[in-house]
Formats: structure tokens, C-alpha cells, sequence
């Protein structure tokens, strides 16, 4: 799936959705050199999940949710090699992204669940209820299997929405360092 710019909608929406936010900015201060990472780091998460996990996205690329399956071991946003090349387009800033998955890690569940790594909106279409409701229908598939659900929320705005769905606080916020966003782990049993 590519647009005439050859870049996969899926992932420019993402980009657009996640491009400005505290955690971005966290991770890469300069607004160019973070778009430029965060349009690879996307297309390449998309290809990978869609090897390991679920990409779903509304017809129109609005809204993309990047699901991994968690049986024993943790899930990876990344192939290996892929993250390497992360790594390398990150430059100095690779340490963020090694703190952040260390931290992110750390309170990780460990039973299985479906990981919902990424839900991004275009911002076009943020608020409309274009996100809420696919997030809705792929909830209900996990609740149809006896399937729990994690994330990390990555704003207070986000988590009020996800309690609304049935997710439950797991823990305390994770702290990021150096005046990062605190993330808010979150978890959510199968659904009658």
C-alpha cells in the first residue's frame, strides 16, 4: 500500500498523528529529523506487525492500530535489523529509544494478551469518534477470543478514553526521564 509519494498512508497517518506529541519530542527534539526517522520507524513497524501481528486500519487510512501478540516473550515493535537501522537514524538520540523500550519493558505483562502498540488518528479526523469506534470493533474481537488487551497510554487525554473502553490502570505511570511524558500502563481483561 503506497501513496504517489511512495509512502504507505497507513504510516503517514501515524506520522501525523504521533509526529508533534510529547513523547516524540521527548524522544527527538528537532522537528525535522524526528519526521524523517518517524516516516521510516513507521514503515517499518507496518511491515513487520503485518509478519508477527494485526495491522488494521479504516479503509481511508484515518485511523491505524499496529496489535502484537504477547504469548511468552515480549513483542517487538521491530525485526532485529530493522532495529538497528533505528537505531543508526536516530544517531545520538538512540539512547531515548533504548531507555524508553528498558522502561516500557519493565512493566510489560507477562501473561498472554494482544499489545496495542500503536493507534494513531490523522488529526484531520481527531475527535470525530473515527478511532474510538475501530478501536471498539477489534475490542470486541478480543473479547469474542477471551483475549486481554495492553497498551501504554501516552497522555492523560488518551487514558480517560481508554477507561472508558475497559482498560484498567496496571501500576504506576511510567516515568520518563529528563522531563519525558509519563506513559500509563494499561491493562484490559476479556470483556463478557
Amino acid at each position: 500500500m503506497s501513496t504517489e509519494d511512495g509512502m504507505d498512508p497507513r504510516a503517514r497517518t501515524l506520522v501525523r498523528a504521533f509526529g508533534d506529541d510529547a513523547f516524540a519530542r521527548w524522544l527527538l527534539p528537532d522537528r525535522e529529523h524526528r519526521h524523517r526517522v518517524y516516516r521510516e520507524w513507521f514503515t517499518m513497524v507496518l511491515a513487520h506487525t503485518e509478519r508477527v501481528g494485526d495491522v488494521i486500519s479504516t479503509p481511508d487510512a484515518q485511523a491505524v492500530q499496529v496489535w502484537l501478540p504477547c504469548e511468552r516473550e515480549l513483542p517487538s515493535m521491530l525485526a532485529e535489523d530493522d532495529m538497528q537501522r533505528l537505531l543508526d537514524l536516530a544517531g545520538p538520540r538512540a539512547q531515548w529509544f533504548r531507555i524508553f523500550g528498558e522502561l516500557s519493558a519493565r512493566c510489560h505483562p507477562r501473561e498472554p494478551h494482544q499489545y496495542l502498540a500503536l493507534i494513531g488518528v490523522d488529526p484531520a479526523v481527531q475527535g470525530t469518534g473515527v478511532g474510538t469506534r475501530a478501536l471498539g470493533e477489534v475490542l470486541r474481537r478480543w473479547d469474542a477470543a477471551g483475549t486481554a488487551a495492553y497498551l501504554e497510554a501516552s497522555s492523560t487525554r488518551s487514558r480517560r478514553l481508554y477507561l472508558r473502553l475497559g482498560f484498567q490502570d496496571r501500576g504506576a505511570p511510567i516515568e520518563l526521564p529528563n522531563d519525558g511524558p509519563d506513559l500509563y500502563p494499561m491493562w484490559r481483561p476479556p470483556q463478557d
